[in-house]
């Protein structure tokens, strides 16, 4: 072979080397020595049929080389935020020269067998603790907004408004804060998970209250208006959550449908939780998503998975640490429940005292009857204690009978032109304050006494009440 066509070679192995430094890192350092050995031997075995058998030979290998550089580098840009890797004794023994690089980047955390169990109670659990995350929130958010109303800065605000506002604040917490809990070993950068799923519930939240602002949904018959909330809002929370998932499962859009079908769910109960049947579909939106995410996150990698649950099993053998573990979580129950309950009526009391405090429980049923209804108004009270045994004497049940030509709103009243409404009021060191009954007066009411927040209670009922005559209630 002449002088040109040993410079022509020395080009073509230069080229191969260049090449060979285009691969990912971690796939060269595996594999460059076996790729350059099979590539020599090729060119070695070619040579002897003369120089146009040589240079076949390189176009073909420097071709295939070019095509698996390209497939490699395509593997690492999406799968290169994937953390999580095989141990590399593992990709010793599966991985060859021809498998690639891309066995590197697979997850190797797959959900357990109990994991869908531990997310669907989480999940349901989160419907509670929003309730004792709320309250707090609310009362965070009045502060602030009363600071602002002194130093001029905007107009007051409605405690209502402020309520729901802590409510969705609270919920969109929770939620993302539960399911990143139970995500971070399995998705990477969890973290992401846990804003796409909380920025999901807020944006819902404000795309509903500005789609029913529209609307007069006080004339909806009340499925109607749980339909017009949980279905946008489990589209608006998948497309949040699709955003981040579609960057390391294949199959992600089914979030989408996932959520919707979770949040529809609820429906089934109907307007209204009234039974203990109906109050067991709060499982179905935990147990839909937990089974979705399992079969996702399942099926994402299955060349690893009975490896990976090999692995997980032999790690589950050490029950001591595990079980050491659980005691502790146990155990730490017990303060955080006291936490819990103090923070929770703690909030409750300091929002019932924002509304009112009043000097009897039937000055507040008579300010309630102020602020709702037509001056023309004729209002009868009955009130007394809800405790039959006289345990809690701070809190009380009152019942309304109201006449009036009109609310405040302008409806008309019901039956007869009368409405009968009943509300908890309790008593405070400082005096009787209003609790609505979805913020468990009677559980508040337990709690005050035991922290000694509860005044000194009121055996009979006041001159403003009727307790010589008869509840008629609107008949």
């Amino acid at each position: 072979m002449g002088n040109s066509g040993w410079r022509f070679q020395s080009l073509i192995l230069r080229l191969f080397e260049t090449l060979l430094h285009l691969y990912p890192p971690r796939f060269r350092g595996e594999f460059s020595v076996e790729i350059r050995a099979v590539f020599l031997s090729r060119l070695r075995e070619a040579e002897e049929y003369g120089r146009a058998a040589w240079f076949a030979a390189a176009f073909q290998e420097i071709t295939h080389l070019a095509i698996s550089i390209l497939r490699e580098c395509w593997h690492q840009l999406r799968l290169r935020k994937k953390k999580t890797m095989v141990p590399d004794d593992q990709l010793q023994k599966d991985a060859g020269a021809e498998g690639g690089g891309m066995m590197a980047f697979q997850p190797a955390r797959v959900p357990g067998d109990l994991w869908f169990a531990g997310w669907t109670l989480l999940m349901t659990a989160a419907i509670p603790a929003t309730l004792i995350a709320a309250a707090p929130l609310t009362v965070m958010l009045i502060w602030l907004i009363n600071l602002g109303v002194n130093a001029g800065f905007w107009p007051t605000t409605q405690d209502s408004t402020l309520e729901v506002l802590g409510f969705i604040i609270g919920f969109a917490l929770v939620l993302a804060s539960v399911q990143w809990y139970l995500l971070r070993r399995f998705l990477p950068k969890a973290w992401i998970w846990f804003i796409a799923t909380g920025a999901g519930v807020l944006l819902a939240a404000l795309a509903i209250a500005l789609s029913l602002g529209r609307f007069s949904v006080q004339s909806w018959d009340p499925i109607w208006i749980m339909t017009a909330v949980l279905l946008p809002f489990g589209l608006i929370l998948g497309l949040a959550q699709w955003l981040h998932l579609r960057r390391f499962l294949p199959n992600a859009f089914w979030i989408i449908f996932i959520d919707v079908l979770a949040a529809g769910s609820i429906l089934l109960a109907g307007g209204a939780f009234t039974s203990l049947a109906e109050l067991m579909v709060l499982l179905l939106p935990g147990g839909i998503t937990g089974l979705g995410m399992f079969l996702l996150l399942s099926q994402s990698h299955p060349k690893l998975q009975s490896q990976v649950r090999k692995k997980t099993s032999q790690k589950n053998g050490k029950r001591l640490p595990r079980l050491a573990r659980v005691g502790i979580g146990v155990v730490a129950l017990v303060p955080l429940f006291f936490v819990c309950s103090w923070v929770y009526a703690a909030s409750q009391l300091a929002l019932a005292k924002n509304e009112g405090i009043y000097s009897t429980p039937e000055e507040g049923m008579l300010a309630h009857a102020d602020r709702h209804y037509s001056a023309d108004r004729d209002v009868k009270i009955w009130a007394g204690t809800n405790s039959f045994d006289g345990s809690k004497p701070h809190v009380w049940y009152v019942t309304a009978e109201i006449h009036a030509t009109s609310r405040a709103d302008g409806s008309e009243l019901g039956h007869n032109g009368c409405d009968a409404p009943g509300s908890y009021y309790l008593q405070t060191k400082e005096g009787w304050v209003h609790v609505s009954e979805g913020a468990f007066p009677g559980f508040i009411g337990f709690w005050m006494k035991v922290y000694g927040w509860a005044g000194e209670g009121q055996s009979t009922p006041s001159t403003n009440s009727a307790p010589d005559q008869p509840k008629r209630y609107c008949q």
